[in-house]
């Protein structure tokens, strides 16, 4: 059986979503040349916002795609706009992957689930579920050593793939109230990985945190 490869993402998206591919929503962040070997894959829970290109107009476009949506695209958020890459989400996610050790543009970027809606509530266990496949399609071509999910409560990237694979969990203060940081490593096909999952970054920032960066890396390492 052959390996996939990132020219078959785009048929097997079309198989694992039929029927939703004329709703909004977005497969990557980051720019199709992430589709690639790589040692980190990001995971949100879905895009969020109203309206949009359709998922199929996304899929014509996901090979050829080069804007990462972290550093070039202008947010709106609490009726606020930012300029590209302004936006408190934004500079989060970048500040953490700087920190931890990676070129924000060379990390695979997407959410758990690629259907929009406005808030955690217009998404279920069943979305996810659909777009599954597509997530082990692109991961077995990207071999990470580490998934970090943003989002870590029941239903999360983090508690999602935890449900799936299992693991030993871990945790350690996120320095917010009662918000935890926390990991788990399982097999995979192609090796050992360590999930990472920390609070959601709408709400909670780790600039500064130098013990969120160093737990993370040390985790994966233990």
């Amino acid at each position: 059986m052959r390996s996939i490869t990132k020219h078959d993402i785009p048929e097997i998206a079309a198989q694992a979503l039929e029927g939703q591919l004329g709703n909004p929503g977005a497969f990557l962040y980051s720019s199709h040349e992430t589709i690639r070997p790589g040692e980190i894959y990001f995971l949100g829970l879905n895009p969020g916002g109203c309206g949009g290109p359709s998922l199929r107009e996304r899929l014509d476009r996901i090979l050829s795609q080069e804007e990462n949506a972290y550093l070039d695209e202008a947010w709106e958020n609490d009726g606020r706009s930012y300029e590209p890459g302004e936006a408190p989400l934004q500079k989060r996610v970048v500040w953490l992957f700087r920190n931890i050790g990676f070129d924000p543009r060379e990390v695979l970027s997407s959410n758990l689930i690629f259907m929009q809606s406005k808030d955690a509530s217009g998404v279920s266990i069943e979305h996810a579920h659909k777009c599954w496949p597509v997530h082990e399609a692109l991961l077995s071509i990207v071999r990470p050593r580490l998934i970090l999910t943003f989002g870590n409560s029941g239903f999360s990237p983090y508690g999602y793939i935890h449900a799936r694979h299992g693991g030993n969990q871990r945790y350690a203060p996120s320095g917010h109230g009662n918000w935890s940081l926390k990991g788990f490593k399982t097999q995979m096909p192609w090796g050992e990985v360590f999930v990472a999952g920390i609070p959601h970054l709408s709400r909670y920032s780790p600039i500064g945190k130098e013990y969120v960066v160093d737990w993370i890396r040390n985790q994966g390492r233990a």
